[in-house]
């Protein structure tokens, strides 16, 4: 037989095609196909009748004939071959043709890519094919021969004579590679659900002829029976378009499937799929119970001829134009991503119903934690509830602040992009009506985000009062907290007014007119001591010694006033007086000095200029222990009228007002001043 000669390199071509080990029935898949097709065009050339076609699919598997048919139960044996048999048109002349011809285009209307028999030998070690055909006189001929993974490619060429009068085909998938072979679920109901998957677009579209699948025990299933029982409940479709493309949607119910998936697929198989709960998370991981109580898992199939177009030759991926990195940017051309939101919006639209009584649900689970401890999403709750419904379900308080953040950051920018449009239109007014109705919706938005704004700020508020409140206390270990971390709740450390805006420092804890002021220090940070000159004096910035800072209220000479606050460690009790370093009150009189001997600098570099009559405000944060009480009575300081703290007024050489402020006077008044607002949103 001189027409079984290969016309390229079968080793080449095998070693050429791409399968990977973890889609072991794809050889079985190609095979059952070309059945189908072989089936199909026997009914178009009258050879069968319509409902006659059959293929019968045998399992073999380790072990002997004798033996394993006489057993009840054989599916944990290994299965190492797949005989399958159909009753199509054979391999008559055009068929053997385009078999012998490499990547023949013989079959290519109907999704043939000519590669079919090249997948089967990755997989397996060779091919047993015997097929029997009618010739163009009609006369009943047959062939048989083994395909392998060689240069020729074609063994042991024979013409038998046919065995009965029928045509058809039997091919063995013989013996399959260790590789592939520990990848696959030998169960025969797992084998038939996974045919049955691969090629349900035919039985949803009722072109699938009967396909039986059996043990060497002659234990088997009716695919067609499978696909009814557990498969076919409530298929509904939907068809869509994207840039003229038309695509249509079966969506169906699976009694076995372990989870929800989305197929695209060409030619009525399925090329990808992929799980559908990062696309529609109220799906859920598990299955669904329908009204009768039965579990199922949802299973969509995209099809469409543009798909039939860029599946790939060996029908596990697609070659779409330009480039898709599988993000869900806009792309000039249809890709997998884009097509993927379209599909994703299609379920969403079939199963409408279902999903927004889940996501109801959820908001409302949601609502009590929004309103009590993150009230700044109130707005966002309110104008932006179809997006909060698409959240993730059971969400920590911590992860929800996270998803709500990142849409009101997206709605601010919606908005702020519609305040641009609005100008852009105000110039030329065509509609005035039309345009006050715009202007009204995008007014409105902009108030819920101005009043976002200020619930948010209100809660950070009470955030820092409770940390705060946390850090003066003793830690895990029975001790005070350092300094430092103190300094970072009132003003952030080794930072410095240019990097640090009003929102982002805490002043307001000691006195909200501190939020208004002007940091003039902005040359060094207020930890920076140990990169300062050992004399103070010399210091030009007004971040000197022992990490005090100052404020004025005005960035230009003549100030108005100046003010100096000062943190100690909770609990110290170590101060002396007239001790440089172990008394506050030395200290910042010291830096008044230096203030009022013009030796200090600005940012713009110029001496500042005080006067014996700018004012200076002190505030000392610290615990008043015994030590500091002895140095506060000694400076003849007197309590403050809630007999908290203690303060003094010096005005003889220059105008001060000193206070000295416990951490619990600090967070007391803290709690008094902004009770109101606390209230104002439920949070107290």
């Amino acid at each position: 037989m001189e027409t079984l000669s290969a016309t390229s390199n079968i080793a080449n071509k095998v070693r050429n095609t791409r399968l990977p080990r973890t889609k072991p029935l794809m050889p079985l898949f190609e095979v059952i196909s070309n059945s189908i097709h072989s089936i199909e065009e026997a009914e178009k050339a009258d050879l069968l009748k319509k409902a006659e076609g059959e293929i019968i699919i045998k399992c073999i598997r380790n072990g002997g004939d004798d033996v394993l048919s006489s057993l009840p139960e054989i599916d944990r044996y290994p299965i190492h071959s797949f005989e399958i048999i159909d009753n199509g048109i054979g391999l008559n002349a055009d068929n053997l043709k385009s078999f012998v011809e490499a990547d023949t285009d013989h079959k290519i209307e109907i999704g043939g890519k000519g590669v079919g028999r090249f997948v089967c030998l990755k997989a397996f070690t060779e091919l047993n094919i015997y097929s029997q055909f009618r010739d163009e006189s009609d006369s009943l001929k047959a062939i048989s021969f083994d395909f392998r993974n060689t240069k020729k490619g074609f063994h042991n060429i024979e013409e038998p004579k046919p065995i009965d009068d029928s045509t058809g085909t039997k091919v063995v998938l013989k013996t399959y590679k260790e590789d592939y072979q520990k990848n696959l679920d030998f169960d025969l109901h797992s084998v038939a659900k996974e045919i049955v998957a691969h090629f349900q677009l035919y039985f949803i579209r009722e072109q699938v002829p009967k396909i039986i699948i059996r043990n060497q025990n002659n234990v088997e299933f009716n695919l067609l029976n499978l696909y009814n029982a557990e498969f076919k409940s409530d298929v509904q479709n939907r068809e869509f378009n994207l840039d003229g493309e038309d695509f249509t949607l079966f969506l169906t119910k699976s009694l076995e499937f372990q989870s929800h998936k989305i197929h695209f697929c060409a030619h009525n198989r399925s090329v990808i799929n992929e799980g559908l709960y990062t696309r529609i998370i109220d799906l859920g991981r598990s299955f669904i119970k329908d009204e009768h109580g039965e579990k199922f898992f949802y299973q969509a199939y995209v099809v469409g001829d543009l798909l039939d177009e860029y599946v790939d030759t060996e029908r596990i991926g697609f070659n779409f134009p330009g480039v898709d990195d599988g993000t869900e940017e806009e792309s000039l051309y249809i890709n997998l991503s884009r097509l993927r939101r379209a599909s994703v919006n299609c379920i969403e639209d079939i199963l409408s119903d279902f999903l927004k009584s889940i996501r109801t649900q959820k908001v409302e689970n949601y609502r009590p934690t929004i309103t009590e401890e993150l009230p700044q999403y109130r707005s966002t709750l309110n104008y932006r509830k179809s997006e909060v419904m698409k959240l993730a379900p059971d969400l920590p308080k911590e992860k929800l602040d996270i998803e709500l953040y990142k849409i009101e950051a997206k709605w601010r920018l919606e908005v702020k992009e519609e305040k641009i449009k609005l100008l852009d239109e105000k110039k030329d007014i065509t509609n005035h009506e039309e345009y006050a109705k715009k202007y009204e919706k995008f007014l409105a938005e902009f108030n819920e985000i101005g009043k976002s704004d200020l619930a948010r700020y209100v809660v950070h508020r009470r955030t820092i009062i409770e940390l705060l409140e946390n850090l003066i206390g003793v830690n895990s270990e029975s001790k005070f907290e350092n300094e430092d971390l103190l300094h970072n709740i009132f003003f952030p450390i080794r930072t410095t007014s240019d990097e640090i805006t009003p929102d982002k420092q805490n002043l307001w804890l000691i006195d909200e007119r501190l939020t208004y002021h002007s940091f003039l220090a902005s040359d060094k940070t207020f930890n920076s001591i140990n990169e300062v000159s050992q004399d103070s004096k010399d210091r030009t910035d007004l971040l000197i010694y022992n990490e005090a800072f100052a404020f004025s209220d005005s960035k230009m000479a003549p100030h108005n006033s100046f003010t100096i606050v000062e943190f100690k460690k909770p609990m110290r009790d170590n101060y002396q007086d007239y001790h440089e370093e172990k008394n506050p009150i030395e200290q910042t009189e010291k830096y008044i000095d230096s203030l009022l001997d013009k030796k200090v600098k600005g940012r713009n570099g110029r001496t500042i200029e005080v006067t014996d009559k700018t004012p200076f405000y002190v505030y000392i944060v610290c615990d008043i222990t015994p030590s500091l009480e002895k140095v506060l009575k000694n400076r003849e300081f007197e309590k403050t009228p809630d007999g908290k703290g203690y303060f003094k007024v010096k005005s003889k050489y220059y105008s001060a007002y000193f206070e000295v402020l416990p951490f619990e006077k600090v967070l007391d008044d803290a709690r008094k001043r902004n009770r109101i607002l606390f209230e104002k949103l439920n949070i107290d």
